[in-house]
């Protein structure tokens, strides 16, 4: 291979290999560029979860609050239906108790 051969292929490579460095370096700027975009992007996407779940949760506790009123309704109306009810045994015992007490005393 003569000198003048080598010097082509030395020039041509010299070409290619700026070519492929300014490729490479608008390739890294890109890179840079929609990482930021891609970093901003998902920052935006978090805060909108965020505020989502935000919503939700408070719509949860408004939820949790309605059904532990519901619950202590319910206690209270259970507390005075048993208090009724054990009035009624008692009832229902005193005069079971006054009928033995009858019979007891009736002359067989």
């Amino acid at each position: 291979m003569d000198q003048e051969t080598a010097a082509e292929i030395k020039r041509h490579f010299d070409v290619v290999a700026e070519g492929l460095r300014s490729e490479i370096r608008l390739v890294d700027e890109k890179s840079d560029w929609r990482s930021e975009d891609l970093e901003r992007h998902l920052r935006s996407e978090m805060q909108d979860v965020k505020r989502h779940f935000d919503v939700v949760g408070e719509g949860l506790r408004f939820d949790i609050r309605l059904v532990a009123e519901g619950v202590a309704g319910l206690d209270e109306k259970f507390t005075l239906e048993f208090v009724r009810v054990r009035e009624e045994i008692d009832e229902q015992i005193s005069e079971v108790k006054s009928l033995l007490q009858a019979l007891e005393r009736k002359p067989s």
